[in-house]
């Protein structure tokens, strides 16, 4: 195989490995490398190497030092999947949310798995995931404002609308009550109807939900027990359960957020980092600890100056080396200005090296998340699609059309009809095949489609150019174009379900004039074939070579 110059050789059973990519139907009986033995690639030849040892090894690795967007290119031509621009099927997102704990069996409790656990399910789950997110909302913004003065105010002052302090107290205190029972019953029948207890502990996410609500239960039970006005220890610690609490409800919140998760993932992937960060931060603290005890307390035995311990001056080392800088404590001697100069110059070092590469770490994840966010955009997308051409199936839309007077059921078509509907197809065909070539491109085949009666949307258009393209060409012939229109007589249109077609597009991509306006990179998924088919449909034969330039 001549690639790009470079001579490439191999054996044919290793071509035949993955059944209908480019190399595959190449190899085949009459094709060139069957029958010749070799043949001409004008394709890269660093990326087809890389391809060469996807067919050798089954396992596909970019060169990187190959452009994803380029490389994404030469996959298509070579009809490969993308893994990277793979859309999850439903297959996929079964098994991800059968290990998640959803039932398996259909049923009352998959049901209410899935209003509680996938938005995306059903209506009822969509309003259900906005209910929580509101009352998430709310309740944070009852939290804060029930800590205003005007609220705390003492009995007899104005409040707020003519309401009084108190009664705002009350109803704020109700509106909490609310939030947390609809938190507790959130959790509790997510977690009843869970099938992998064990799973459902194990994520963090649910962990948040139960700091979110926990704090209010431990002090309603606690609190009756202390005395008014007491100071103890374990009294300022249920203060801080009520700061646990909105903490709690905030991340609750985040568990919405893309960005959240984001952070949270890269969180995750830099505990190496972070523990690095974590011990530099801390060895250079107690130095500098030291140090400006000792500097600043010449004289042990009479301690006057501000840092009166190694562990009082861990504040000041603290804010010292990540350069915020207070300025409510100071050193006073030669030897302490000294010390704190060289705390401001490590925090540099300190926190600067390990920041940039969880920065850099950050935008890996962000940029995994965006084409996430694309996938799964693009998978509604072709879902909705398959409904459209669902609703095409089985509904003889072409019918009344070319046979008006044939009634609905009245079995298999007669070799006149059978002629009729070709000779209709045909007409049309020759009028939309304006430079006479036999063969139409997308724009043709709607201009085609709707001299049929048939105004049919663009993408699902360009499923349909795929379905008729029986040969890979890329354009529509005439007896490919004959055969369609009779399948859509018949009501014999196949649906994207039985060709297990979806349609992946790069992320930005260009726009390449009228033949990149329709083309699109098909790609099919087929079971458990090993192989997955790849196709580049465009109304330019000259697609492909003008895509590279």
């Amino acid at each position: 195989i001549d690639c790009g110059g470079k001579v490439f050789k191999t054996f044919l059973k290793t071509l035949l490995r993955h059944p209908g990519t480019l190399l595959y139907e190449l190899a085949q009986p009459g094709r060139e490398l069957y029958e010749d033995g070799a043949i001409f690639l004008d394709r890269d030849e660093w990326c087809f190497n890389a391809i060469l040892n996807f067919y050798r090894t089954d396992k596909i690795a970019q060169p990187g030092w190959v452009p994803d967007d380029m490389w994404h290119v030469e996959l298509v031509f070579f009809k490969i999947q993308n893994p990277v621009y793979q859309i999850p099927t439903s297959q996929d997102i079964d098994l991800k949310q059968l290990s998640l704990g959803k039932p398996d069996a259909p049923g009352l409790r998959k049901s209410m798995w899935l209003l509680w656990e996938d938005p995306t399910s059903s209506k009822w789950a969509n309003y259900l995931n906005m209910f929580s997110i509101f009352v998430i909302v709310v309740g944070v913004s009852a939290f804060v404002l029930e800590t205003h003065p005007t609220v705390r105010a003492p009995a007899g002052d104005e409040g707020w609308f003519g309401v009084s302090p108190e009664a705002l107290r009350k109803g704020f205190y109700r509106f909490e009550i609310a939030c947390i029972v609809w938190f507790s019953f959130e959790l509790t029948a997510r977690f009843v109807v869970n099938m992998n207890k064990l799973e459902f502990m194990r994520r963090m996410i649910n962990w948040v939900d139960i700091i979110a609500i926990a704090p209010f239960y431990i002090s309603l039970i606690v609190l009756p027990t202390i005395e008014k006005g007491s100071q103890s220890f374990f009294v300022s610690a249920l203060r801080m359960a009520r700061v646990f609490r909105i903490i709690g409800l905030i991340f609750k919140l985040g568990k919405y957020s893309h960005g959240v998760r984001v952070l949270a993932e890269t969180f995750r992937t830099c505990l190496m980092e972070l523990s690095v960060l974590a011990v530099l931060l801390v060895m250079t603290v107690v130095m500098i600890s030291s140090g400006m005890y000792f500097c600043e307390n010449p004289d042990l035995d009479d301690v006057t100056s501000e840092f009166t311990s190694i562990s009082r001056s861990m504040y000041f080392s603290m804010i010292s080396v990540t350069t915020i800088g207070y300025g409510d404590m100071s050193p006073l001697t030669n030897c302490g200005e000294f010390v704190a100069c060289m705390a401001g110059l490590s925090g540099i070092f300190v926190l600067g090296l390990p920041i940039s590469i969880i920065g850099v770490k950050f935008q890996q994840r962000y940029d995994e998340m965006l084409l996430e966010t694309k996938i799964l955009a693009e998978r509604d997308r072709l879902e909705k699609i398959e409904r459209k051409i669902t609703a095409m199936r089985g509904m003889r839309l072409l019918m009344s059309k070319i046979l008006p007077e044939r009634k609905d059921m009245e079995g298999p078509l007669t070799l006149a009809e059978k002629e009729r509907v070709a000779a209709a197809a045909s007409s049309v065909f020759h009028e939309v095949d304006m430079d006479n070539s036999g063969e139409i491109d997308i724009d043709e085949l709607s201009m085609a489609m709707k001299r049929l009666g048939m105004d049919v949307d663009v993408d699902v258009l360009q499923v349909m150019l795929s379905i008729m393209d029986e040969d890979s060409s890329g354009t529509v012939e005439k007896p490919e174009f004959l055969n369609f229109v009779m399948k859509c007589v018949t009501g014999d249109l196949p649906t994207t379900a039985d060709l297990q077609v979806n349609h992946v597009q790069m992320p930005d991509e260009p726009a390449f004039g009228r033949a990149a306006s329709s083309a699109r990179s098909m790609v099919a998924f087929d079971g458990g074939r090993r192989g997955s088919i790849a196709r580049v449909q465009s109304g330019d034969k000259s697609f492909h070579d003008d895509l590279m330039v």
